[in-house]
Parts: C-alpha cells; structure tokens; sequence
C-alpha cells in the first residue's frame, strides 16, 4: 500500500447501520423502545377520570340561561371515574412491567368496553332526551293558553358535553390498545 494515498475505510472497515442490523440485535447505546400501547391506555384512563368531571350536558334556555352537569352529579360518574382509574392502575402496572395474572388484562378490557359502552349509551340518551323535550314542549296544553312552550320548545338546546365525548373516546382508545396487547401477548406466549 502507498503510504502517499490515504486510506479510505472501506465497506466491511465500516460499522453496519441500524437498518442493516440484523433482525432482534439492538446497537450499542440504543435501548428498544417500550410498546405504546401501555402509554395509550393511562392516557385513556386518565381522559376518563377526567371526563367524570367535566359537564356531561349543557341544558340553554331563555330567561334561564344555561345548566349543565358533570357525570359525577349523578352515580354514573363516579362509576366511570372508578373504570378509569382502573385504566390508569393497569397502564401504569403495565410500564413498569408488573408480573399480573392473566385476567387482569381481561378485566381491563372489559373496564375500557364499559367506559364506551357507557358513553355511547349516554349520548343516545341525551340525543332522545332532547327530542322527548322538544315534543312535550311544543304539545299544546290547557295550562299553556298562550303557547308559550311552543314557541320556547325550538330556543331551548341541549347539548352533549365535552366530558361524555372524552369518555367514549377514552373507552375506544383503551379498548383497542387493550386488545393490541391481549394479542401481542398470545402470540408472543405461542412463540416462546
């Protein structure tokens, strides 16, 4: 070799990229990233909990203004506050990677199809709610001799809150990852 010519490393002198490690070997210095899925599931417990207390409905009338209610003015609330927390106590559980029994996931999957279930129920509630007012209202009555309601049953509205959409979408949210990881689960236990 020509001591004038600088050496010039050449392809098997050259460390390997990540894309061309081989299959299962992490390089030096780079830790695998953990599953997502854990993370998805405290963010969907704690948006639950938190849907608990924020308004489930907004009632807006004239001369009245408008009300609303959170979950936790009523039993329901406090049932989907306990289902996220539920959430949150597995993902966190899960990230720290806890040994639990097998049913444990189970339970959390039926937690987080509770927290849909429940918000899809309410909303449909509310959605018929609001038409049986609207009804009742506009029905013309021997007490109402000026037809007063008629004509209040279209300027009253009533809205579905930010806390019930929070709900469901907590409860979708924590139920697919759920199943993600029931599934990853048993095919990594038919692997090994």
């Amino acid at each position: 070799m020509d001591p004038s010519i600088p050496h010039v490393p050449g392809p098997s002198d050259q460390p390997p990229f990540r894309e061309q490690q081989p299959a299962g070997v992490v390089p030096p210095g780079l830790a695998p990233l953990p599953p997502i899925q854990p993370w998805i599931v405290l963010g969907a417990g704690a948006a639950a909990t938190i849907g608990s207390f924020l308004p489930w409905a907004s009632v807006t009338a004239p001369l009245i203004g408008t009300v609303s209610a959170s979950g936790v003015d009523g039993t329901d609330g406090w049932v989907t506050a306990a289902l996220g927390l539920a959430l949150v106590a597995f993902g966190t559980l899960t990230l720290r990677r806890h040994r639990m029994p097998s049913a444990v996931p189970v339970l959390a999957l039926l937690a987080a199809l509770a927290l849909l279930a429940l918000g899809v129920w309410k909303i449909a509630d509310l959605s018929s709610a609001e038409e049986d007012m609207r009804q009742q209202m506009a029905t013309p009555s021997e007490d109402d001799v000026f037809g007063i309601g008629a004509s209040m049953s279209q300027a009253v509205q009533m809205k579905v809150g930010i806390g019930l959409w929070l709900i469901m979408l907590a409860g979708l949210a924590g139920s697919v990852a759920t199943i993600v990881m029931l599934m990853t689960g048993r095919r990594a236990a038919r692997v090994a």
